[in-house]
């Protein structure tokens, strides 16, 4: 596979012609979104991967050996599949993080990879938002949210539900026995294959409150604003001085300081968080994610691509409303 090799070659050039290393996202990477962890959460991947000038190895625990030789079929990327006893490890030293910047840039086959998962995160999200009510508690809502997405194939590591009454209130709303009420925040990162999707919808049983439409309506400026400054070439710092003018211009400076921005994501659930003065620079095909929120349960919050060809919304559900913003349409309150 093209997309293997090429990863091979500037991993090496990278390390200096040896590479081993057990870190999560790079070993997703090398090995092409393959690779799945039986700990999802795990801080160290559980099969290293060695890479020298005249070999490509993935180590494993012996114990794996039936589900790896069925489903992993590493040696289709070129790799020889190598198990060790379980109980003596390996004892390789692994190299310093070097992978980091070249992760961000996506090749046409993570392109399509991405664009697939974002139509199924999607797709997660309208079939979650079918099955509310108002008496349904967050954690029903987030347990039906995490399901949709396993059926899916995505692995769910963040689950975010407020109800009407904490909306307003926290910015990450981790999910409690608490009803829905008259309206809610839904929000997930998911990964697949690897490659990690971040979306949030705000739902309404009913016509919504008119202050929570009036501060999505000002969010979502904000967040058109962040994808249309990112473009192949400019920093993560210059997107961000777009977002923190489009608050001042929406009436709310210092929100962005309440709360993280989003930024570059890919391997990782975000590469590069965008802050002030951040010198990263968006590569010439790479993914962002930017999450914008004011205070009183706005957020606006999709994953895109970024090419020369312009910003590319995945995870994008016009059939449930939009609005339509001086730049980039953004996710309107669905109501049900």
């Amino acid at each position: 596979m093209r997309e293997a090799e090429e990863k091979r070659r500037l991993a090496l050039e990278a390390a200096g012609g040896r590479l081993i290393t057990t870190r999560p996202a790079d070993v997703r990477w090398l090995l092409c979104g393959r690779g799945r962890p039986v700990d999802e959460a795990g801080a160290s991947s559980p099969y290293t991967v060695v890479l020298e000038d005249d070999a490509a190895r993935v180590l494993y625990q012996d114990i794996e050996r039936s589900r790896v030789e069925a489903e992993e079929r590493w040696e289709e990327l070129g790799y020889e599949p190598v198990a060790y006893p379980w109980f003596e490890g390996h004892g390789l030293a692994e190299t310093p993080a070097v992978l980091d910047e070249l992760r961000r840039e996506l090749c046409a086959e993570e392109l399509e990879r991405y664009r697939l998962a974002g139509r199924d995160a999607a797709d997660a999200m309208r079939a979650t938002l079918g099955a509310l009510a108002p008496e349904l508690s967050e954690r029903g809502a987030a347990a039906e949210l995490a399901r949709q997405a396993w059926l899916r194939g995505f692995f769910p590591p963040v689950v975010l539900v407020a109800g009407e009454e904490r909306q307003p209130l926290h910015r990450h709303p981790l999910p409690t026995e608490a009803p829905l009420g008259r309206h809610a925040l839904l929000a997930i990162t998911a990964q697949r294959d690897g490659l990690y999707l971040s979306l949030t919808r705000l739902v309404s049983f009913g016509p919504p409150p008119r202050e929570l439409v009036r501060l999505l309506e000002a969010c979502a400026e904000v967040d058109a604003a962040f994808l249309t400054a990112s473009r192949p070439g400019a920093t993560l710092g210059e997107v961000f001085a777009a977002g923190e003018r489009a608050y001042a211009a929406q009436g709310y400076e210092a929100e962005w300081r309440r709360h993280h921005q989003g930024g570059l994501t890919g391997y990782r659930g975000r590469e590069v968080f965008g802050v002030p003065g951040e010198p990263s620079v968006i590569p010439s095909a790479a993914a962002v994610a930017w999450n914008p929120s004011i205070t009183g349960g706005a957020k606006s919050e999709d994953t895109a691509l970024v090419t020369a060809d312009g910003v590319e919304v995945i995870t994008r559900t016009p059939d449930l409303g939009e609005l339509q913003t001086s730049g980039v349409p953004r996710a309107a309150i669905v109501i049900l």
